[in-house]
């Protein structure tokens, strides 16, 4: 844990300034391959396997995106061979590019309809993507997370840069409707997600990333124990050249009332790889110093900040044993300090939790090639403690105004996961068509410990009296374990140069529930036209969740006690106890049924639109319902839940060379059942234990618009604008003791919401050090967007909208290689 604030940022600044102000590692000869794949009418391919190789032999392996575009980094100066690859097309070579040191190398290349070729070896690509497939899938590379206006320089901060992905009002991500614990976070195939709450559980220095991408319609078989979306992180490898960068060295002042009081924000990061040994084995390390002041608006000044310090260690050791036989490791460390978590204009400060978490992940892939076959062995450990504590022992206490007085919970709590994935990527000779069929496994092991301790609560009216106390009775003590098993296979067949399909079926077991599961999916895209401009896609599938390891022993966590009192400050009749208690039907696996239509279309050569409609049905979702009977009661636990989220999203992408625009609108609407099993039991909890209802969701968006792009100009400026519009979320109306007034979430909303974020960048090339200097700001348009509402009846700011964020701006500075 970090617990000394002062000397980790002293630590950081010395770690980070100092070596960038040493002598630099000698800058290594590389260039810039960069281009588009297209088809023999000029449509765009995405998913096209693409190799450089070096005279000295190293590889480097790149993926064609959404517009058919891609770029190699970093390449070593010289003659390289390129090939392309795609099923159901022509393989395209190019024997001799020359890279030039410091320049950029740009070619069009465009594939011509053929059956799969069963000569050229593709090394190092573990991809099988097929152009147009159904699956709709986003990616950001290095340079547009470098270009885009990222407040703090964390990779989940360029999720909601895509369509159905938003934050809740707690700032957590949910992706094309779901709860946040019911989409996953892969890196390099390995779940990172937490084994106990399910949501995601990493954090990366920026630098070390090579793609980031989002599926949300993941109906490749290979995705299991999700009922959302599947975020994907692929990391940056070492090469045979000495590479390093310094990101983000300038801190960002902490300016009020006309004077500097201290840093707000501090995240430098550096990354440095090279070979160990050349065309046998390489290194990338990758590191993160992370120190963030949020500032609460509408609050007390001296309690009005919440404090985050970090520190992301990443290393990544790859190994070529042979020419077809690679070995990968990668390590990942990642401690984190929250001062004040939680902490908003209607939570004080001193009734908010400290927060601190450590984990790690060790990671070793093992990839063998053939002329014919990929074949990937995945092995994965991850550790992850989470600690959340109040700041004393006095009761909570919550009031029309807010939470006051103090936490009102205790948790301790380490989880392992420890799991073998395997897979065979094989292209059998043509029938009907090409097909590339993949079957693999998966094998899981979690479990966790610690403690888990409620503390009492105070539900006081408007005149200070006690209405309600809540306590908490029992051996705080928690702990679970579960196995999970399965299996899949896919078939990705083209049938015809203009239709294509993928068909798959998967197998899941876990011990936990005692249930096996068949999971059906297919997708089909298909050509109108012989050029491919105008494309139709559909998909539909079922999906299992994972179940989460709270469940294991939900009927010994400790019991709620709730006591009324009158007026004159006595108690009422006797308390009633909620005792947790698991169904008697027993838990099922949580299923969601997903089915999409699609059209896109080329309206130009570097124009495409895309209309995309989508629907996600959720069923035997766990869910805890409040059950009375006298004085006596229960937390019911079941899989009796349900949710229902649709979504309509428009999509315009413009790519033209370097520069690139995209602009997208949504009509969404989600509802469910609101007592979610994951939501009550997070880290950061509510006081509160209300009937369950099916409503609105909390991060319901009916409209949403959003417009990000990067602009290269003359002199090596980068103009990167990023702009959000959207509804605002719902609310509940509340009475005096708390209890809903009318259906939950429907009370009213929040004003739209509008931010509009700008990143100007400049290069520049100071005695043969790459230099990148700039500014960015946030909430350009100083709108205001609060993030905290008076929803109790009973005090006198009832319907007051508070906590705005105002204008910021920061300056950038990064040297590189």
């Amino acid at each position: 844990m970090l617990k000394n604030p002062v000397r980790v940022t002293l630590g950081g600044l010395l770690l980070f300034v100092l070596p960038a102000t040493g002598t630099p590692l000698a800058q290594p000869p590389s260039g810039r391959v960069t281009g588009t794949v297209s088809g023999p009418g000029g449509n765009p391919l995405q998913g096209v396997l693409l190799t450089m190789t070096t005279e000295s032999g190293a590889l480097f392996v790149e993926v064609t995106g959404f517009m058919g575009e891609f770029t190699f980094r970093d390449i070593p100066a010289g003659l390289c061979q390129f090939v392309a690859v795609l099923p159901g097309y022509e393989d395209h070579s190019i024997e001799k590019i020359r890279v030039m040191a410091g320049e950029e190398a740009r070619f069009e290349v465009s594939l011509q309809i053929a059956r799969i070729s069963e000569s050229v070896v593709i090394e190092g690509v573990g991809r099988d993507s097929v152009a147009n497939e159904p699956e709709d899938i986003f990616t950001l590379t290095p340079e547009q997370l470098d270009a885009l206006p990222l407040p703090s320089d964390r990779f989940q901060e360029s999720f909601p840069l895509v369509p159905g992905v938003v934050r809740d009002p707690e700032g957590r991500l949910s992706f094309n409707g779901a709860r946040p614990s019911q989409s996953t976070l892969l890196v390099n195939g390995a779940n990172v997600t937490d084994p106990v709450t399910g949501e995601f559980a990493v954090e990366l220095p920026l630098k070390a990333i090579k793609t980031v991408e989002v599926n949300n319609l993941p109906y490749s078989a290979e995705y299991g124990r999700v009922t959302g979306a599947v975020a994907k992180i692929e990391t940056r490898g070492g090469t045979d050249e000495w590479e390093w960068d310094y990101g983000n060295l300038w801190p960002s002042f902490n300016f009020r009332g006309g004077t500097i009081q201290g840093i707000r924000s501090f995240v430098p990061q550096i990354q440095i790889s090279g070979p160990i040994k050349k065309g046998k084995a390489w290194f990338s390390q990758g590191l993160a110093y992370r120190f963030v002041r949020s500032r609460v608006y509408d609050v007390a000044a001296g309690e009005d900040e919440r404090v985050l310090e970090s520190y992301d260690s990443f290393t990544q050791l790859d190994f070529r044993f042979a020419e077809k036989h690679h070995l990968t490791t990668t390590f990942s460390y990642f401690p984190l300090e929250v001062d004040n978590l939680g902490l908003n204009a209607l939570t004080a400060a001193n009734a908010t939790p400290d927060f601190n978490s450590k984990g790690w992940n060790l990671a070793v892939s093992q990839r063998s090639f053939f002329s014919r076959t990929f074949v990937e062995t995945i092995v994965a450990v991850k550790t992850f403690d989470v600690a959340v504590g109040p700041k004393g022992d006095a009761p909570s206490r919550l009031t029309p105004e807010g939470l006051r007085g103090n936490y009102f919970n205790e948790l301790d709590r380490d989880s392992l996961r420890f799991e073998v994935a395997s897979s065979c990527t094989h292209a059998p000779p043509d029938l009907f068509g090409g097909h590339i069929v993949k079957i693999g496994g998966n094998v899981s092991y979690t479990s966790f410990t610690g403690t888990d301790m409620g503390r009492p609560v105070e539900i006081l009216g408007s005149g200070g009296g006690v209405i309600q106390r809540v306590e908490y009775l029992g051996d705080p003590t928690v702990f679970g374990k579960d196995v999970q098993v399965s299996a899949y296979v896919q078939d990705r067949w083209r049938l015809t140069d203009r239709v294509g399909f993928d068909i798959g079926l998967r197998y899941d077991y876990d011990r936990l529930v005692s249930e096996h599961q068949l999971a059906p999916r297919l997708s089909t895209a298909f050509a109108v036209d012989r050029k491919g401009r105008t494309v139709i896609k559909a998909g539909w599938g079922i999906f299992y969740d994972r179940v989460l390891l709270y469940a294991d022993r939900f009927d010994r966590f400790q019991r709620r006690v709730e006591r009324n009192y009158g007026a004159d400050g006595l108690p009422e009749g006797s308390p009633l106890v909620f005792a947790p208690r698991v169904a008697d039907e027993g838990l099922e696996l949580p299923r969601s049924t997903t089915w999409n239509i699609e059209l896109s279309q080329v309206l130009a050569k570097d124009f495409q639109l895309r209309v995309n409609y989508r629907e996600r049905r959720g069923s035997k979702e766990m869910i805890v319902d409040r059950v009375e009977n006298g004085a006596s009661g229960a937390m019911l636990l079941s899989s009796r839940g349900k949710s229902l989220s649709r979504e309509l999203d428009i999509t315009l992408r413009v790519k033209r060379e370097k520069n690139e625009l995209f602009l997208s609108y949504a009509r969404a609407r989600t509802t469910g059942d609101l007592n979610d099993f994951a939501a009550l039991y997070q880290d950061l909890r509510t006081p509160l234990f209300l009937a369950n209802e099916s409503s609105l969701f909390r991060h319901d968006v009916p409209h949403r618009a959003l417009f990000w792009g990067i602009w290269h100009v003359k002199g090596d400026i980068t103009v990167s604008p990023g702009v959000e519009w959207r509804s605002g979320f719902p609310y509940s109306v509340l009475s005096e003791g708390y209890l809903p007034l009318g259906e939950r979430n429907r009370g009213g909303r929040f004003p739209n919401f509008l931010s509009v974020d700008l990143r100007v960048m400049k290069g520049l090339t100071v005695k043969g050090r790459k230099i990148r200097v700039g500014f960015q700001i946030f909430n350009l348009a100083s709108h205001y967007n609060p993030r905290d509402v008076v929803s109790n009846l009973a005090s006198p700011r009832f319907g007051e909208f508070l906590n705005s964020v105002d204008m910021g701006f920061s300056f950038r500075f990064s040297l590189g290689s």
